[in-house]
């Protein structure tokens, strides 16, 4: 397991953009303000929302947060946390994006980096709360992916682990050469759990995101067995997969049953080049 150093402090130079005229936030006295007098507080939780939309946009729930969190601070994930430590430490970066960082379990590797500006954005509140908790010198938003409350080529490094993939934004705000580390499932991940659940369990489809603004430059593939000692982690495991909603009752009933499970886990993690203007 890395070993984590003490993290210095960090001045903000990269500054939140105003979701209503796009200029520049200034944070003062826990409140951000652009020139044009939009405010917007920051939470105790040690976020902000930059939502734009006035409909109700939700990310994960509160449900969904608390089982994902049990579920990853059991140490299941550590070697995928790790190996993405790893890479995104020999890159060097003075600017990171976590995009969709969730509750921030992969966020917590910017403590790692010294002299580094770091983000995170996600559209659930529910899951800031718990990031602002894990890692209070980075610098939390809720807003879309798609919509990045970020300036134009202002960061180093971009990291998305299972979550919606904005190729266009993530373009947009990385620097020239700056890289995208998109982490997903490989073809037989969870296969364990899909061997309970379906009569003839599928391979995860493998498809290599394609975009004008980049090349991609290397893959890394991650796997291992993992074993679940009780009901309530192989719960907690189920309700944070897409197969939490798309699985029948009957289908759930059998999980429902086990004590105990085994399964194997198969990460991909790719490497993208933004293309030099």
């Amino acid at each position: 397991m890395l070993h984590y150093p003490q993290k210095s402090e960090v001045f903000v130079m990269i500054p939140f953009l105003c979701p209503v005229c796009r200029r520049p936030l200034t944070l003062t006295q826990s409140v951000y303000q652009c020139e044009k007098r939009h405010s917007f507080d920051l939470s105790r939780f040690h976020y902000v929302n930059l939502i734009r939309s006035s409909k109700k946009i939700h990310g994960d729930n509160a449900e969904m947060v608390k089982a994902r969190t049990r579920f990853l601070q059991s140490g299941a994930y550590q070697p995928l946390k790790d190996q993405l430590t790893e890479l995104i430490q020999t890159l060097n970066p003075s600017s990171v994006l976590d995009s969709g960082c969730g509750e921030g379990y992969y966020t917590e590797l910017c403590e790692t980096l010294k002299n580094c500006e770091c983000f995170g954005i996600d559209l659930s509140k529910e899951a800031l709360k718990q990031a602002g908790r894990s890692c209070p010198s980075v610098h939390f938003a809720a807003a879309s992916v798609f919509e990045l409350p970020l300036p134009d080529q202002t960061i180093d490094v971009i990291w998305s682990c299972f979550a919606p993939l904005a190729m266009a934004e993530n373009a947009r705000v990385l620097k020239d050469q700056g890289k995208l580390i998109v982490v997903g499932p490989g073809p037989r991940h969870l296969w364990g759990l899909k061997e309970v659940l379906y009569d003839t369990p599928y391979l995860n489809p493998q498809e290599t995101t394609a975009a004008p603004e980049f090349d991609l430059i290397d893959e890394q593939t991650l796997r291992y067995e993992i074993q679940l000692e009780s009901q309530a982690q192989i719960q907690d495991l189920f309700t944070m997969t897409p197969y939490y909603y798309k699985t029948s009752i009957e289908n759930k009933q059998k999980l429902a049953a086990l004590a105990q499970l085994s399964t194997e886990v198969e990460f991909i993690l790719r490497i993208y080049q933004k293309k030099s203007v």
